[in-house]
């Protein structure tokens, strides 16, 4: 057996081994103990820093599982393997912790598009996008053949969400003018969509 100081020996020692030295095993035995059995002593400490980073104990578990397996498949045990331990926990959890906050904030965002749309998403109801996507197309139909002036108050007032006064000093016409285009495009626009449906 190589000659080890009394830390190297205990951080060898296999967790069967009673204080006396003796294994119980046959001389014949491997008396190095495999990585993970190497790691043993180290477990809690690793706990201490998932859980730190992490602020969960659900997700400690997992992330010191995910240290010892990348432990089992290296080809060689690290030299310094109490730092290659917590050097490896350390990323996975903070990895861990990018993963969770980006999963939460699409999970978020995908309910606030759930609640736009009253529940509706092609998904959800294909005939409805289906319906949604001919009453679009319909619509630009119509919109492009409304004359330029009713397009842009259309555009304006629908879209851009001015006021009447608002649109009348921007087009400099009288708010009366205003009116009255957005009448006859508003006009325009039904009879057009009546008459595709």
């Amino acid at each position: 057996m190589l000659d080890r100081s009394p830390r190297e020996r205990a951080d060898w020692a296999p967790a069967s081994l009673d204080r006396s030295g003796s294994s119980g095993r046959s001389p014949s035995a491997s008396p190095d103990p495999s990585p993970i059995e190497r790691a043993e002593p180290y477990l809690a400490l690793l706990r201490r820093v998932a859980e730190r980073i992490l602020g969960s104990s659900e997700l400690v578990d997992d992330v010191v599982q995910e240290t010892l397996l990348a432990l089992w498949d290296t080809r060689e045990v690290p030299e310094n393997l109490r730092g290659w331990l917590v050097r490896t926990v350390t990323h996975r959890s903070l990895h861990r912790r990018r993963s969770e906050t980006r999963r939460r904030f699409w999970e978020a965002r995908a309910a606030e598009t759930w609640r736009e749309h009253e529940g509706c998403c092609a998904l959800c109801n294909p005939e409805l996008d289906a319906l949604n996507r001919a009453l679009q197309r319909d619509l630009d139909v119509a919109l492009r053949a409304l004359s330029e002036d009713q397009r842009l108050i259309v555009a304006l007032r629908a879209i851009g969400g001015m006021e009447y006064t608002e649109i009348a000093s921007r087009l400099e016409v009288p708010v009366g003018t205003v009116r009255s285009r957005l009448n006859r495009a508003r006009r325009a626009l039904r009879e057009r969509l009546e008459a595709s449906l």
